[in-house]
């Protein structure tokens, strides 16, 4: 009896071991996964991270790239605004032009415009005061002397204009309207304006 008691305690034994040693190995391999998908989960963790930090800086970038887009077109209409405001104030000026000096200006241009020397002139209504038939004789003696035909006449309608004048023929017609001048002249004028008002 006190051998089987003895062998029977030993089995137990045996099997307390075995037991401490399998508790002990899956403890171990239970540790081992457990590091390993620690280490990818840190992995999976920081690819996440780095993705959305390279996500964040692309929308920050593209946010200020288009705030910095607003901005230029921004600026550029305000520029354009302002220039447009300058054209407009000339205009003003032009037409606001004191008698005597729009009167020199209309002659010369009149005189190096004539063709001929028997063109219509169309003006503006506003001009009728100042651009009158015996402004256009003094005009026709001055072509004369010049050896042109002396036969310039004032229309007796009006063109849609601020100043200046259209001289029109039978199969011509010169647009020397102050609109027309400028607007001829507005893309170069306009980089030099730009250069005077935002030193570009």
């Amino acid at each position: 009896m006190e051998g089987i008691a003895k062998i029977k305690e030993r089995i137990l034994s045996e099997a307390q071991e075995q037991k401490q040693k399998i508790i002990e190995e899956a403890k171990a391999e239970a540790q081992n996964i457990k590091k390993q998908y620690e280490h990818k989960a840190k992995e999976i963790l920081d690819g996440i991270l780095d993705k959305a930090a390279k996500s964040a800086e692309e929308k920050k970038r593209r946010i200020l790239s288009m705030a910095q887009l607003e901005n230029r077109k921004v600026l550029l209409q305000a520029k354009q605004q302002i220039i447009d405001e300058v054209f407009e104030k000339a205009k003003i000026a032009l037409k606001k032009m004191p008698d005597e000096e729009y009167q020199k200006l209309i002659a010369n241009m009149l005189i190096n415009s004539a063709l001929v020397g028997n063109e219509e002139v169309i003006i503006s209504e506003h001009d009728k005061n100042r651009i009158t038939p015996d402004f256009i004789e003094k005009i026709n003696s001055t072509l004369q002397g010049m050896g042109k035909q002396a036969g310039l006449k004032l229309s007796e309608t009006y063109g849609q204009m601020i100043g200046g004048f259209i001289l029109k023929s039978q199969d011509l017609e010169i647009n020397s309207t102050f609109d027309s001048l400028i607007n001829m002249g507005r893309e170069e004028l306009e980089t030099e304006i730009a250069k005077i008002l935002f030193e570009e």
